[in-house]
Formats: structure tokens, C-alpha cells, sequence
């Protein structure tokens, strides 16, 4: 893509999000928001606040374990601070993914080995999706959410179809194309790179089963932390009605129409709401917090980016791994 269209496709989302979020600010009424957040309990926002860290602090530990397993020798601080800048990066980048690239752009200026690198971030985001959707399936079986109940179920077994149409479609690109050198090239080292990745998950069994565990802890804190902030904020609310609603959003945020879903998921998450008997009011203010609190726990991730050397300690002894051929 073109830098000057990748320029307009940005400023597209930024716009898109702009708009969501001032229709919904203007739906709800400003001055009855102003009204709610007077009863906001700085209480559940510091305990919401402080489960998020934790959560990043675990993600920080699954990428660091997956990425050693498959030899790149980066220590447990290297991996915390790249999370963090990955997690300020998801705000100014399509998707949850945009933090992903940065953090491989900033793994290859310091070890050169960027097939390694992305299979190690492909795996890693591929365990806990896995993680995500194994805990939405048991939610949703003993969770009853009314009439979001059909709604949930359809969204889920749609991305799961997705996930499977992405690697049907890739395979079979890479038959269609198969009459374009360079491009065919590039598809059978792709897909070899899959392969490879798929290997060395099933050789390294017990470290992928642990960062599954980490995945399963991490979507479920993810999920109870703001679950916990809806209790302070609207006692009536289903609190285990709202972590599924939650971790329902965690897939829509993976949708690149806007930054990190900016404003998407907020509307999402107030419609969901308000389907369960919530305020208006009370569920707009509720996404605002969970996108302020996500956005104030990610801010420590300016200073990776202002302070590069940050990354430049010392790694500790990489785990013995296979590692894939750069």
C-alpha cells in the first residue's frame, strides 16, 4: 500500500472513531453523563486500574516465554517493556494487532530475525485467542444473557468461521497465484513459515500448554476487571452477564475499522448493556471508563518509545528451543 493511501486509511479511522464516539456522547445526553460520573467509586476504578496491570504484567510473561521457546533471547524486562509498548501502540493503530508490528519492528532492529519473530507473535496471539474463545463457549453455556443470547452465539461461531475461511483462503491463494513467481514465493514461505510454527508449538508441548494456562488467566482477569468497576458503578448489573459481554468485545476490537476498535466497542458495549436492563446513561459511562482506564495503563509505554534504551539490558540465557531459520 502506498504510504499517502495508508495516510488516508488512518485518518479514515481516526475519523470513524471521532464520529462513534461523539454520536454516542450526544445520544446519551452530556449533562446526564456528567450526572453519573459523580457517583463513579475511585475505589473500583483503582482495583479495575490494578487488575488490568496484572493482566498486562501476564501477557508480558506468555510473549517472553514463547518467544525464548523459540530462541530469541530476550529477558523478562525486555518483554514487560515491549508489552507496554505494543499495549500504547494498539491505541494509534488499526486494530489490537497494530501493537504486534511495532513490537517486531523494535525485536528486529535488535536480533535481525524477523521470520523468527513474527512466528513468535503469530504463535503467541494464536494461544490466546484460542484461550479467549475456549472461556466465551463455557460463558455462554452457563450464562444466561437474554436476548443477546442468539446474538452472542451467532457472533461467536462467525469468528470462528472467519479464523478457518483466513486459512482456507490462504491456501488456496497460494494455489491461485501459483503462476506468479515472487508472489508465489512469498506465499509458500509464508505458509511454510505457519507450518514451521505449527512444529515447533506441538515440539515445545508443555511451554505452549503453560502460556495456554497464562492465555486462560489473562482473558478471565481481562474480563473480571471491568466486570468488577459495572459493580461499583450500577450494583443491579449481572456481574458474570458483563465479563461475558466483555470478553465477547475482545474479538470485536480485533476488527480493523477503527484504532484499537475506538468507538466501535463502545458502542457495541453500550448496546450489549443496555439489552441486559442497563441505564443508557450508566452503560455509555461505562465504556468511557474501561476505554480511559485501558488508555491510562498503556501510557507507560511512551516512555519505551522515548527512551530506547530501555530495551538494551542484557538477556539473560535464552531456554534451549528449536528456532526457525531466518
Amino acid at each position: 500500500m502506498k504510504p499517502i493511501r495508508r495516510h488516508y486509511l488512518l485518518v479514515a479511522q481516526l475519523l470513524i472513531s471521532g464520529a462513534l464516539l461523539a454520536w454516542l456522547i450526544n445520544f446519551a445526553n452530556p449533562a446526564d453523563l456528567l450526572a453519573a460520573a459523580r457517583h463513579v467509586s475511585p475505589l473500583g476504578l483503582l482495583v479495575t486500574g490494578g487488575l488490568t496491570v496484572i493482566v498486562v504484567a501476564l501477557v508480558a510473561l506468555r510473549q517472553w516465554i514463547v518467544l525464548r521457546s523459540l530462541g530469541i533471547a530476550l529477558s523478562l524486562g525486555q518483554a514487560t517493556a515491549l508489552t507496554w509498548m505494543g499495549l500504547f501502540a494498539n491505541n494509534f493503530l488499526p486494530s489490537s494487532v497494530g501493537g504486534d508490528a511495532a513490537i517486531a519492528a523494535a525485536l528486529q532492529r535488535r536480533y535481525r530475525r524477523l521470520g523468527t519473530i513474527i512466528a513468535g507473535l503469530l504463535l503467541n496471539r494464536v494461544i490466546g485467542l484460542i484461550a479467549l474463545l475456549m472461556l466465551l463457549l463455557l460463558l455462554l453455556v452457563v450464562v444466561d444473557l437474554g436476548p443477546l443470547q442468539d446474538i452472542m452465539y451467532r457472533l461467536l461461531w462467525w469468528c470462528m468461521g472467519l479464523l478457518g475461511a483466513v486459512v482456507i483462503g490462504g491456501g488456496v491463494l497460494l494455489l491461485a497465484l501459483h503462476a506468479s513467481d515472487r508472489l508465489s514465493r512469498l506465499m509458500a514461505s509464508l505458509m511454510s513459515r505457519l507450518r514451521i510454527v505449527g512444529e515447533t508449538a506441538i515440539s515445545i508441548g508443555r511451554i505452549s500448554a503453560t502460556a495456554l494456562a497464562i492465555s486462560l488467566l489473562i482473558a478471565l482477569l481481562a474480563a473480571i476487571a471491568p466486570a468488577l468497576l459495572a459493580q461499583w458503578q450500577y450494583p443491579p448489573a449481572g456481574f458474570w452477564a458483563t465479563a461475558t459481554i466483555i470478553m465477547m468485545l475482545q474479538l470485536v476490537q480485533l476488527v480493523p475499522i477503527s484504532f484499537n476498535g475506538i468507538g466501535v466497542a463502545e458502542s457495541v458495549t453500550t448496546y450489549c448493556l443496555t439489552q441486559i436492563g442497563w441505564p443508557l446513561q450508566e452503560a455509555v459511562l461505562f465504556s468511557l471508563l474501561v476505554r480511559g482506564l485501558n488508555i491510562a495503563v498503556s501510557l507507560p509505554g511512551v516512555l519505551v518509545i522515548l527512551f530506547p534504551s530501555l530495551l538494551a539490558e542484557a538477556p539473560d540465557d535464552a531456554m534451549p528451543a528449536r528456532a526457525l531459520n531466518d
